[in-house]
């Protein structure tokens, strides 16, 4: 709860764009505190087809703020409500057809999707550190603070204690607060009204739903975002807590995409701004050890329980604009750098590096060359609303394009006295050329090592091995043929059988092929041949 409070200031910066009074801000803040209950509850659920049931809590996202900023200021709080429920239903919808729209969003392009959110939360943080506009107008009041925070939250971050480390950016914040106190006391800045504290329970609803069109693609772009980060914080969660993880359960997966279009329909119905899955809980869950959902409901209850405690809000909104930048800032860092990691995840090939090279450019663009889109008429101006809604539909085109004649399949000979380097050269060659993970490609190879050990002893004398490989996007498929004897097909291995035996070989090269393969069956041909296909999930 503390670290997922620093984005209580996105639904504050809405509130402001919107031209909301104190008490309605203070208002529309606890709600958003309820709202964030709800959909924590929501994703710890797991039952009923609702809820990935992982230790995965809701917090506010910068995937929605700039065309949630963009609604605010022409439409007001309303159409924010509006377009968000519309979110929502879209996040909905696509958990239903995540598998039929899995081919069209690889790992780079989720990895392109959180390296621009990544640089657009990080040129946010750093206009509220320096205290100016989107012009470089300010007067930086709040620097000092500020600097001070984000040299703490670093600090710790680094040579703190693993247990400081978890809430490095709490002490960061706190002693931001604590300078900005002191400068106040020494008289050392401008002199403002202090906040004032009111102790009422925010009243609903403040605004009524309305649909603003213009801005309607932002907002659906932003729930495809969404449900892409959500897969990935699943699929993150379910390897931190399972050892044994071999593949994605996209059961589970459809279930916390359900669960986050529901938390953003409830969130527009509330009045506030879309949530997401908080991707650092993952990371945190597997340091501490701590991933029972149990936790994950504790939190979304008391969220409830503190957006419904009179002066929460005004507590919240309290805390300086610099201060609140500086944890940003530290935060947008990791975001930038987990997007990188996804995208090099990847064996980069001409086709996938032209797609996210191309529309990350593009996606730049948008703020590094204003001129070139204010010429545009203003529908359409509003209808891209941020270089996130640009680059993600320039990565979703080219993707779409370069997947025609996709599938790679690749054929060649190999001799068992030629050795398992040549398997292992020849694999990773075409993972290389095909872009798949590394991960895939160093699972392949393994499982080519085993079968090369094994090989003397079952291909014929002067027999020739033939390789198959099929890469489409989301697998590899193995086919392996040999003339001579079959590989042992049970799983396990008599290890008080003769040790030196072809079937213990191949029976004990079978149990750890398995280990690398999604799956692995023989095959016999009417040839009389022999063989195994081997499939290798690249999700």
């Amino acid at each position: 709860m503390p670290v997922g409070a620093v984005t209580l200031v996105f639904p504050l910066l809405v509130a402001e764009a919107a031209g909301a009074d104190a008490r309605t801000t203070e208002s529309y803040l606890a709600l958003a505190m309820v709202a964030l209950g709800i959909g924590t509850l929501l994703q710890s659920l797991g039952r009923w087809g609702i809820g990935s049931g992982f230790l995965l809590p809701s917090v506010y996202t910068a995937i929605f703020l700039p065309p949630a900023l963009a609604a605010a200021r022409e439409g007001g709080l309303g159409a924010v409500a509006g377009l968000t429920m519309v979110a929502g239903v879209t996040g909905v919808l696509l958990s239903r057809v995540l598998h039929r729209l899995r081919s069209f969003l690889p790992a780079e392009v989720v990895g392109l999707v959180v390296t621009v959110l990544g640089i657009i939360l990080g040129l946010l943080s750093l206009r509220l550190v320096l205290g100016v506009d989107e012009t470089g107008a300010g007067n930086g009041r709040d620097l000092p603070a500020a600097l001070v925070a984000l040299c703490v939250t670093c600090g710790v971050a680094v040579w703190g204690k693993p247990r400081l480390r978890i809430i490095a950016v709490l002490i960061g914040l706190g002693a931001g607060c604590l300078m900005h106190v002191a400068l106040l006391a020494g008289g050392f800045l401008p002199e403002r009204p202090a906040p004032v504290l009111h102790f009422a329970l925010p009243s609903w609803p403040l605004t009524v739903p309305s649909l603003e069109l213009v801005y309607l693609p932002g907002f659906v772009v932003g729930a495809l975002a969404a449900a892409v980060r959500v897969m990935g914080d699943v699929v993150a969660s379910q390897r931190a807590c399972n050892p044994d993880w071999k593949r994605t359960d996209f059961r589970s997966v459809e279930r916390g995409m359900l669960a986050d279009g529901l938390g953003n329909i409830v969130a527009g119905a509330i009045g506030v701004i879309g949530m997401n899955s908080y991707s650092a809980s993952v990371g945190l869950a597997a340091a501490t050890g701590i991933t029972a959902r149990r936790v994950a409901a504790a939190a979304g209850i008391g969220w409830i329980l503190l957006g419904l405690t009179p002066g929460a809000a005004s507590l919240a909104m309290a805390v300086p604009r610099g201060v609140l930048g500086a944890v940003l800032l530290y935060a947008a860092s990791y975001i930038l750098m987990s997007g990188m990691t996804i995208i090099t995840q990847r064996l980069l090939d001409s086709k996938r590096t032209l797609t996210i090279g191309v529309a990350l450019l593009i996606a730049l663009s948008y703020s590094e060359i204003p001129g070139l889109y204010a010429a545009l008429p203003d529908y359409v101006r509003m209808t891209i609303g941020s270089g996130l809604v640009l680059g993600m539909a320039a990565a979703l085109a080219l993707n779409a394009l370069f997947r025609i004649g996709a599938t790679r399949i690749a054929e060649w000979h190999w001799r068992p006295e030629d050795g398992a380097k040549a398997l292992v050269d020849a694999i990773t060659e075409t993972g290389r050329a095909c872009g798949a993970r590394a991960e895939v490609v160093g699972k392949a190879a393994h499982l080519l090592e085993e079968f090369a050990d094994a090989a003397p002893l079952v291909v014929a004398p002067g027999g020739m091995v033939t390789l198959r490989t099929r890469f489409d996007e989301l697998r590899l498929d193995i086919d392996l043929l040999w003339p001579g004897e079959a590989m042992a097909s049970t799983a396990t291995v008599d290890l008080d059988a003769d040790t030196e035996a072809a079937g213990f070989v191949s029976g004990l090269a079978m149990m750890l092929m398995r280990h690398h393969a999604d799956r692995l069956d023989t095959v016999a041909l009417p040839d009389g041949r022999h063989g195994l296909t081997a499939t290798i999930d690249d999700r």
